[in-house]
């Protein structure tokens, strides 16, 4: 958006008629720069001081053409019958030309500034089981969608905003715009960013939405709750569908876009969370039965790796076990912390 869909906010904030996803997009736009919450704060001062001053001006066109009826009907009403006809008419039409012309003109003029936009033209991607995609958008954004996911995006953006709809996982690299921030909309949440790198997922099957953010900041918002949180570089949010809740915390775990990068990689990380990776990534069930190994540490990068190479690994380093059940189901047995 421009500084003046930016001042236009203010004023619906300071006439209490802002929306929560408005009040956010206003609140990225006056932390960007200085200048921009001096604006804020010189607008707000001038509405405390026009309370005294007339009242705005507003454009009703339903109303001002029913004045402008009234208005020819007074004037044929008073007009004196004419001595000959056929210049009393001239000079009458033109008259009437006159006052129709001073009304019609601001008439056509409002019509035409609050025509609804034509529709733009929507385009689909879309994946099916086993399969990835990266899209690239007119405005210099990738989208790399994971497997059985959907995007819907416009030919072209808008010149005041970016916005596109996802179903599933994909991850986001959004082009920088400070006068047009970019909004992924969810089926019960949205993310607005400016420009930035993050991964949304949010499957069906899963009860909760989760943003990743590996670069810049996000805004992560419930349309359920109306509320929503900052994420910044190194941090999850989760919106739990159930609960009906919105966290955030700091995350050590980088593997968030796994599937995309096709690489694992661990700092001192448990045992149990790389389980966990396994079986969202790989779609495996795998199973530690020695409790106390769930809390061993491990730090290793893993890439173009299988599911059956990460395990064969902690096998070796831990002194485990491995039991494979049907191809799908693992087992980790015994095994020693080092």
């Amino acid at each position: 958006m421009n500084q003046d869909n930016y001042i236009t906010l203010i004023y619906k904030k300071l006439k209490k008629e802002i929306t929560s996803d408005e009040q956010a997009d206003l609140d990225l736009w006056v932390e960007k720069e200085a200048t921009n919450a001096q604006l804020q704060q010189q607008l707000e001062e001038n509405w405390q001081a026009s309370k005294t001053a007339l009242p705005p001006i507003t454009i009703d066109a339903k109303k001002d053409f029913q004045s402008f009826k009234k208005r020819m009907q007074a004037h044929k009403s008073a007009a004196p019958a004419p001595k000959t006809a056929k210049i009393r008419s001239i000079n009458s039409r033109r008259r009437l030309l006159s006052i129709a012309a001073a009304i019609a003109i601001p008439l056509m003029a409002a019509i035409w500034l609050f025509r609804p936009a034509p529709a733009a033209t929507m385009l689909v991607a879309q994946t099916m089981q086993g399969e990835t995609k990266a899209i690239q958008l007119n405005d210099g954004t990738t989208v790399t969608l994971n497997e059985n996911s959907q995007l819907k995006y416009p030919a072209t953006f808008a010149a005041s905003d970016r916005q596109v709809q996802l179903s599933g996982e994909g991850f986001f690299e959004v082009a920088k715009d400070a006068d047009r921030p970019f909004e992924v909309q969810l089926e019960k949440a949205s993310v607005k960013v400016l420009g930035t790198v993050f991964n949304v997922r949010s499957l069906a099957d899963e009860d909760a939405i989760k943003v990743s953010v590996e670069e810049g900041k996000v805004q992560f918002s419930s349309t359920n709750i109306g509320k929503g949180v900052i994420l910044t570089a190194g941090e999850e949010g989760t919106y739990d569908l159930t609960a009906n809740q919105i966290s955030e915390k700091k995350v050590n775990n980088k593997n968030a876009s796994a599937w995309k990068t096709a690489s694992l990689t661990y700092k001192n990380a448990l045992l149990s969370t790389v389980v966990t990776d396994l079986s969202k990534h790989f779609k495996v069930e795998v199973k530690i039965t020695k409790a106390e190994m769930q809390n061993c540490r491990i730090t290793a990068r893993f890439a173009e790796a299988t599911a059956k190479d990460v395990l064969d690994y902690i096998v070796e380093v831990y002194k485990m076990d491995l039991t494979e059940i049907e191809g799908k189901t693992f087992e980790l047995n015994g095994g020693i912390c080092e």
